[in-house]
């Protein structure tokens, strides 16, 4: 029997799932030394876990004495999936029809990139599914796809309007039921939280108001910038708005254009810079889940109709001069009147936690352990803020 007959408490299992959620993928490998799976993944309420880490880590748990087990020690093929099975977990392989879920652009397909169907854009990874118009989760949607036959659909320059998915008699346009905040329609209200693009295909032929002009063309990544309730034929439906990412994507009116001209789709104007940010997103809904999305400072947990909101701040900002890490150390969980206050030097945090306002304290800040939040950016972000404000950093 090889070491992973030795992993046998589902305790320790289900601990070590809730630490990667909370923690979300990035953070959870990094603590724990883990490389990323690049094949095999353990498929949990809809997210994809890491295979090997989750098992060796699980044994840390169950056996603290030894700590993580070595993944060298097992495979990740069936061995892998005979222990996950003994929990009831199902092994899933990117190899075949599901892959692992990817936010942001496709390094293969720029832009412009042109599909004859559906089916191949699904093989690209731009659109993960070959009918539903949006690919995503509760958690996050990943792209959407703008398809004949919804009028509620709008193009104006950079902007798109999108109705949510649902309520609609199959195969028309009709409305026969309220749509519901949930699944990808859930998930295109998460990436407006997080500030996280969305991938959009498009049919050529709402481009070109010609049928038979069949191809899908990829417009690149688009900000989610507004959602809300609007009624149509009386049923209650979602409205999306996304606007073009510059650089990141095309303008559909010019790609309009360049289509019903028949002349190439140009490709997006780029910047020069090659010190491009790359944001990770996950950072950010690690640290919402950690504190159930209340406030660090002020305790507060905003209720909405898609449920809590808070707002991930960095503490040292991201980019020249201040260069601070697009990590959890480096990013707390705030309300929306707090990380406005913060980002306007009007919130510090000393060393031993204690918020200041204006100089003055107002309470401690929440810190708990999974965290692993590192006081010198809190440091720094106190010493500009004073030299911003004017004030002294004893006063």
């Amino acid at each position: 029997m090889g070491a992973l007959s030795e992993l046998t408490d589902p305790s320790a299992v289900i601990k070590t799932i809730e630490e990667f959620m909370s923690l979300g993928r990035h953070a959870f490998l990094e603590k724990y030394e883990q490389q990323p799976s690049v094949r095999y993944f353990a498929a949990v309420e809809g997210v994809w876990i890491d295979s090997k880490p989750l098992l060796a880590v699980a044994y840390g748990k169950q056996h603290p004495d030894r700590g993580p087990l070595s993944v060298r020690l097992f495979s990740g093929g069936e061995e892998t999936r005979r222990a996950l099975s003994r929990f009831g977990i199902e092994l899933v392989s990117n190899a075949g029809e599901t892959r692992q879920v990817v936010y942001g652009g496709i390094p293969e397909c720029p832009p412009g990139t042109a599909f004859r169907d559906r089916r191949e854009a699904f093989d690209a990874g731009v659109h993960r599914t070959t009918q539903a118009g949006i690919a995503g989760q509760a958690g996050g949607t990943q792209s959407i796809c703008l398809s004949d036959g919804y009028s509620d659909d709008r193009i104006q320059g950079d902007l798109i309007t999108y109705t949510g998915f649902g309520g609609r008699a199959p195969n028309t346009d009709r409305h026969i039921a309220d749509q519901k905040l949930e699944k990808g329609n859930l998930g295109l209200v998460e990436n407006y939280k997080l500030g996280r693009p969305v991938r959009v295909l498009v049919r050529e032929s709402v481009l070109t108001v010609r049928n038979a002009d069949n191809e899908y063309i990829y417009l690149g990544l688009f900000a989610v910038t507004n959602w809300g309730w609007g009624m149509r034929e009386g049923w209650k439906v979602l409205i999306y708005q996304l606007r073009a990412v510059a650089g990141e994507s095309l303008i559909p009116d010019e790609v309009a254009t360049a289509l019903t001209r028949g002349e190439d789709v140009t490709p997006p104007r780029r910047s020069a810079q090659v010190n491009r940010i790359i944001r990770n997103y996950d950072v950010a809904a690690s640290v919402k889940r950690l504190y159930d999305n209340s406030c660090q400072i002020c305790g507060t947990r905003l209720a909405t109709a898609a449920g809590p909101y808070s707002e991930g701040a960095h503490i040292r900002p991201l980019g020249i001069p201040h260069n601070g890490p697009d990590t959890l150390e480096n990013i707390l969980c705030l309300c929306p009147n707090c990380h406005v206050l913060f980002d306007g030097h009007a919130l510090t945090v000393r060393p031993d936690s204690t918020v200041m306002k204006l100089g003055s304290p107002i309470g401690k800040l929440k810190v708990m352990d999974a965290h692993g939040l590192n006081y010198e950016h809190l440091a720094y972000q106190e010493q500009f803020s004073t030299a911003n404000s004017g004030r002294s950093a004893d006063s």
